[in-house]
């Protein structure tokens, strides 16, 4: 809980791009919380798969199978029940037929373990389980099924966007892989900063009942030392207190402010059958980070910088506990060159050049932050980092000192936000690259483009299909009159919305509202500057 990752401004990053005023982005309506229900969907899942078993049993494995694609009973927006036999071979996984036959069992669920192991021991009894698909967090509820002498998994599960679900989850899931696993295989997962269990800023932490750190994701330094007076702000005991929470109830919420600002974190109470002791593991979230209180937070250095000048500011801005100090917040700063001349969340970057510095696609992610910052003025840049959508948030500044670059990021945490970064980043990528190559990466399986239940899709201002996901079925048809449950037009209206700003739309479609973020990029086609229609969406 010390502080950040120790490796904040070289960020792991899937893609960098930036969502810039000028290109049409209204900034202030980037949503930071979710309109997703959670706890509906869960009960959703539950209910399709108890369903499912019941047919399951009635019909053949074919018919079963073949229903649970084809029929739209079996659908409730993005949610759908998988199929999956005893020896990890996929028989039914929604719109993904790709899928079909390909074997799982050799597939690593968190911790290195066998997914289909826990599948299958979950499923037992029925229950959920959580774990990474399609480069993001998902949640399913499972159930086994024994239908002429095998066994049969079937599913249901979305993925949650929002950081009290998620928070809860992950310590959840940290506690049920200490329970299967031990203390020897758990505390080093935990603490690893780029392992399965960091979501953004949510990271696990772990104590034994006397204060000692077991496990920190942000700071793995902190194991082996005894916190137990560590207080909040405020003079709150915070380890006393979760040591109480998970003594007394088991498992709870605490609250408490860090660093400036208000935080709340989930704990849970385990026993090591080996070591004969009780344990907590716990993690926790800032739910009041949001894009104006970033704004805001980066306004406020700006001032700062043009009252107190450089020196004083550069200092500031770097102190651990200094003024700036914001929950998971830290204001960065670069010249043009890509030199670091502030860095709120780690100091020790002060001084390097991280210009030539890259993302996981190859991409120089400094260089464009810059660029973008000093082409617009401010600008929003999107990325991947640490398994969640990034944004984060830059000026160009001049002052008597020299011009500079200066912003922090943070993790919104909601589908709409995931949605809106996710289609900007897919618009920088369609502008700067071939039109064949970004198409062909929007529509690959193992590309950055890919991020739970959302994905790209892509259409000419005809209504010519390009790209819808990794579906290629329906590729080169024309949708311009295909029409919702409601009979709205849906590809004519995003078209239009698309070509006049861009913007949110919603519509009906598999028993259930979609919501659906779209922009317009000019390409240069067989001669002719043509507009496509890029975006994404998700159900409510």
């Amino acid at each position: 809980m010390m502080y950040k990752k120790l490796f904040f401004i070289m960020f792991l990053v899937k893609s960098g791009s930036a969502l810039a005023q000028n290109e049409g982005v209204d900034e202030g309506k980037i949503p930071t919380t979710s309109d997703v229900d959670i706890k509906r969907k869960s009960a959703e899942c539950k209910r399709m798969v108890t369903n499912a078993v019941k047919h399951f049993k009635k019909v053949s494995v074919e018919n079963a199978c073949n229903d649970f694609i084809n029929s739209s009973i079996w659908r409730k927006g993005e949610l759908f029940v998988f199929v999956i036999d005893g020896d990890g071979f996929l028989l039914a996984h929604g719109d993904d037929h790709d899928l079909i036959w390909n074997d799982i069992s050799k597939l690593q669920g968190i911790g290195g373990r066998p997914l289909l192991k826990n599948f299958i021991r979950i499923g037992a009894k029925g229950g959920r389980v959580s774990y990474l698909w399609d480069n993001s967090f998902k949640s399913s509820y499972v159930k086994s099924v024994i239908k002429d002498g095998r066994t049969y998994l079937l599913g249901c599960g979305f993925f949650p966007d929002d950081n009290e679900y998620q928070t809860q989850q992950l310590v959840k899931t940290a506690t049920a892989f200490f329970r299967q696993h031990g203390a020897v295989a758990t505390w080093p997962l935990l603490s690893n900063p780029k392992g399965p269990f960091i979501k953004g800023d949510v990271y696990p932490f772990a104590y034994d009942m006397e204060g000692t750190v077991m496990a920190h994701g942000q700071n793995p330094a902190l194991v082996g030392q005894n916190l137990i007076d560590l207080t909040d702000d405020r003079g709150k005991p915070i380890i006393r207190e979760l040591i109480n929470i998970a003594k007394t109830k088991g498992k709870g919420w605490i609250e408490y402010e860090w660093r400036n600002e208000h935080k709340r974190s989930y704990v849970e109470r385990v026993f090591g059958p080996k070591t004969k002791k009780y344990y907590l593991i716990a993690a926790g979230y800032y739910p009041n980070i949001n894009l104006q209180a970033v704004k805001t937070y980066v306004h406020r250095a700006i001032s700062y910088l043009k009252t107190n000048g450089a020196k004083v500011a550069f200092g500031e801005f770097s102190n651990l506990v200094g003024e700036f100090a914001k929950g998971g917040l830290g204001i960065f700063v670069f010249d043009y060159t890509g030199l670091t001349l502030a860095n709120g969340i780690n100091p020790s970057f002060v001084g390097q050049n991280l210009i030539k510095a890259r993302d996981e696609t190859g991409k120089y992610f400094v260089r464009e932050t810059i660029n973008q910052a000093r082409k617009y003025g401010k600008a929003l840049v999107s990325y991947r980092n640490f398994n969640a959508h990034t944004i984060a948030y830059v000026e160009n500044v001049e002052t008597p000192d020299g011009k500079f670059i200066i912003g922090t990021e943070f993790f919104p945490a909601s589908k709409a936000a995931s949605t809106l970064a996710l289609v900007n980043e897919g618009a920088q990528y369609l502008k700067t690259k071939k039109t064949s190559k970004a198409l062909d990466d929007f529509s690959n399986r193992t590309a950055a483009f890919l991020s739970g239940d959302l994905r790209l899709f892509v259409y000419t201002e005809n209504g010519t299909r390009l790209v819808n996901g990794t579906q290629k079925s329906q590729i080169w048809h024309n949708f311009l009159k295909t029409t919702d449950q409601e009979g709205k037009l849906i590809i004519k209206d995003l078209v239009g919305l698309a070509i006049n700003g861009g913007g949110w739309a919603t519509y009906k479609t598999r028993n259930a509202t979609r919501k659906v973020y779209v922009k317009a990029v000019e390409k240069k086609i067989n001669d002719k500057v043509e507009n496509l229609i890029i975006g994404s969406g998700y159900f409510l």
